[in-house]
């Protein structure tokens, strides 16, 4: 089966930036390293599909925290009791005394943590969750003068959410909380010249890793269909769609007629 092995290199983003022929991605790639070797906390916005939790691990991996753990924690739909489990302290005894343990925050000393989907919760909610981090962070590391070991937050927030909190008190009190650096990730249809580039890697990613498709290759057609396509699902949706069409092609050359039909209507 296709679908038994990841499907993305694990330096895919990574390797598409530092190659990338938009400006636009080289400009980001370039703050991201720079970035990366401080200590702030991060906020990625972008919208579905457009890479916010591989540039969240770029980050991690190219921090003084690469060897630290790096926890993501969805936010979409989560209760209020997988909330508490995550962010508040529980008693627990241990060698003859009562003790709080704060397990997310336990479980990424030293690291970073992500908070997917973020933009998911109510604006209430969102500051439950970081008043709740700070406070757990307190409590954990009260016996050190400083923050060492305390997890790096990263946050993504959906595009679209984001231009409709700029202007509301959460997102001066979420500032006020976090102190964060803003990085804002472009969709793909705003740096097009580099489709045919992603497209390479993934069609090489699927040769190196399946005997069956080591003669796969796209013609003229589908990647001038892949090339105007607006893409609204972003790199998601194109790695689905050429893994659509490595199947379909039975390993062979993707054509039109393998890739989803939307791409044909444009």
């Amino acid at each position: 089966m296709l679908t038994t092995k990841p499907f993305f290199k694990k330096n895919l983003l990574h390797d598409i930036e530092k190659s990338s022929k938009s400006i636009l991605m080289q400009d980001i790639f370039y703050k991201i390293l720079r970035l990366a070797k401080l200590d702030s906390n991060v906020i990625l916005v972008g919208e579905i599909g457009s890479g916010k939790k591989r540039l969240a691990k770029i980050i991690h991996e190219n921090s003084h925290r690469a060897e630290g753990p790096f926890h993501t924690f969805y936010c979409l739909n989560i209760d209020e009791e997988e909330y508490k489990n995550a962010f508040w302290g529980r008693l627990q005894f241990e060698d003859n005394h009562l003790s709080l343990k704060y397990d997310l925050l336990e479980k990424t000393i030293d690291g970073t943590l992500y908070l997917d989907q973020f933009s998911e919760l109510s604006p209430a909610f969102m500051l439950d969750v970081i008043i709740s981090y700070h406070k757990g962070c307190k409590q954990l590391f009260r016996h050190r003068d400083d923050d060492k070991g305390k997890p790096r937050l990263i946050l993504s927030l959906n595009q679209e959410f984001y231009h409709e909190i700029l202007h509301q008190d959460v997102w001066e009190k979420l500032l006020d909380e976090l102190n964060p650096v803003v990085i804002m990730l472009p969709p793909l249809r705003e740096h097009k010249e580099d489709i045919p580039l992603i497209i390479d890697y993934f069609l090489d990613e699927i040769r190196t890793n399946y005997i069956d498709y080591k003669n796969l290759s796209m013609s003229a057609h589908a990647l001038l269909a892949c090339f105007n396509y607006d893409w609204p699902g972003n790199l998601l949706q194109l790695k689905n769609a050429i893994l659509q069409g490595a199947i379909l092609s039975r390993g062979n050359t993707i054509e039109l007629r393998h890739l989803p039909f939307s791409l044909s209507l444009d």
